[in-house]
């Protein structure tokens, strides 16, 4: 009997990841961004969500596309704090549960990190470093910078359409 195998190589992605620190909430992110920088991310219709374990994770995900440069930006916040349900007590006719929030991440080897601005496309260095000192240079953003998203673990969490 003849078999044939699929060989299925990793498609790389062509993006940029700047990694933002702040701790305002994401609207105000989104807000403070579109006016510096004089573009319009809009609330997705979806937020980006994850099962983790016990928690139902969701992201809040805005967006700009940028169709005349064939650029699609998306700013996602990191964290989520939401509720996990523990069984307390099984042992009667009515179970009792136990609600407590639980800190949960979009991309957990950067758990400082805030929000996650990626643009898909590519973009010359030059500009990606003009971005990054513009976004920097606005109050309340303690500190932004580019990550290497090929070094990521969870590269997957960021595939969004």
């Amino acid at each position: 009997m003849l078999s044939h195998k699929l060989m299925l190589d990793e498609v790389e992605e062509d993006y940029q990841l700047l990694a933002i620190h702040c701790s305002l909430e994401e609207y105000k992110v989104a807000y403070l961004i579109n006016k510096h920088l004089q573009i319009s991310f809009k609330r997705a219709a979806h937020d980006l969500d994850f099962n983790h374990g016990n928690v139902q994770a969701l992201y809040p995900l805005y967006l700009f596309k940028e169709p005349a440069q064939y650029r699609t930006y998306y700013l996602i916040k990191n964290k989520y704090k939401g509720p996990v349900k523990k069984v307390v007590s099984s042992g009667s006719l009515f179970s009792e549960e136990d609600i407590s929030p639980q800190l949960t991440y979009l991309i957990p080897e950067y758990r400082d990190v805030d929000y996650f601005l990626k643009i898909e496309e590519d973009m010359d260095e030059e500009r990606l470093q003009d971005m990054t000192g513009r976004i920097a240079s606005i109050p309340n953003i303690v500190t932004t910078y580019i990550v290497d998203h090929n070094q990521l673990k969870s590269k997957n969490n960021l595939i969004l359409e």
